[in-house]
């Protein structure tokens, strides 16, 4: 059980916080450009969350930390901000290193603050676009970060195509030795396949308002168990 958004902000901190404490997730990823997060550094020393943290790498929303990533104008506007996501096949040279060096950079902002990633992940799913795939995969391997998150490969709405390409890019993740887990999904995806399989699978959930949250109830154990979720609830450390 994965908490994305961590270092968003206060109300999304506190809820993450919370959600450790009552033991409801195991792990969360956590985003270095965004206000919270000199705030979610000091909750994961104050509440002993080491082993517990990796990172929400982040191309999508709020500024960059690398100044060869704010001159491209595919990814970032006239202010130095982030565009929305879009679709993306190829990236030219530049954009490429401009990239690998601005996740790199998100990376070691988590290790200066004393904080040893296990694993990567992205916000609104980036890292899926198949160059931006290269470029992580790079990065994990030069941190010595030993876990990607899947391309989402359960529930309902993945259409033929769809099914072709998240199993390529799970392939090449797996190729890497950076698939830790046999699927990817919400919590609302993967009941299905857990009569199928005793691996790992990795549940992402959004906690806060004002985020994507799709459940309603919260995450606590009992909802988990109504939706026929069993199993012992474990981070990637």
């Amino acid at each position: 059980m994965n908490a994305d958004d961590f270092g968003m902000n206060a109300e999304t901190n506190l809820a993450i916080v919370e959600a450790f404490a009552s033991g409801a997730i195991s792990s969360t990823t956590l985003m270095v450009n965004m206000p919270g997060f000199e705030q979610a550094c000091e909750l994961s020393r104050s509440h002993n969350l080491a082993g517990k943290i990796g990172v929400h790498l982040n191309l999508t929303e709020g500024p960059p930390l690398t100044e060869s990533m704010k001159r491209l104008s595919r990814f970032c506007d006239d202010r130095g901000l982030f565009r929305p996501r879009r679709t993306i096949f190829l990236l030219s040279r530049e954009e490429m290193v401009a990239v690998e060096k601005e996740l790199a950079a998100q990376v070691q902002a988590c290790i200066d603050k004393g904080i040893q990633p296990t694993h990567l992940d992205s916000h609104q799913h980036i890292h899926t676009e198949w160059p931006i795939g290269a470029a992580v995969i790079h990065v994990a391997r030069r941190y010595g970060i030993g876990a990607v998150r899947l391309s989402r490969n359960c529930g309902p709405g993945i259409d033929w195509t769809h099914k072709l390409y998240k199993a390529a890019y799970n392939a090449r993740l797996r190729l890497h030795g950076l698939a830790k887990t046999q699927y990817f999904g919400s919590i609302t995806d993967v009941p299905a396949v857990l009569a199928m399989t005793r691996n790992d699978i990795e549940i992402m959930v959004h906690l806060g308002g004002g985020l994507d949250e799709h459940i309603s109830d919260g995450i606590e154990r009992s909802g988990l168990e109504s939706r026929g979720i069993q199993g012992q609830l474990t981070s990637y450390a």
